[in-house]
């Protein structure tokens, strides 16, 4: 498994959030596949930066904000296009062109 950047990592986190609606710690690490110590830091980030919600209460709690939800779109839309340059890459490179 490739290493995973910074930015991927948030946009998997703001996925499972998404995907469960208002969620506790554990279960965002559960999903991501990452200790909760180092979620915590991400959900801190994420929350500084607009994108998740942290509610508190009994427990505490985080959600994605409508932020978040644009930032989603555009990262997927981000991707999604890479991903088509590097294939139109790798086509042109097995032709010859470039």
């Amino acid at each position: 498994m490739a290493k995973r950047s910074r930015v991927d990592i948030y946009s998997e986190i703001l996925e499972a959030l998404k995907r469960r609606g208002p969620t506790k710690i554990t279960r965002v690490s559960y999903a991501v596949g990452l200790p909760v110590d180092r979620i915590k830091r991400f959900l801190t980030d994420l929350s500084s930066f607009g994108l998740v919600r942290i509610l508190t209460s009994e427990n505490t709690s985080y959600s994605i904000t409508h932020r978040g939800l644009e930032f989603l779109e555009a990262y997927w839309k981000l991707a999604s296009f890479l991903k088509f340059l590097g294939e139109k890459t790798a086509l042109e490179a097995d032709s010859g062109e470039l």
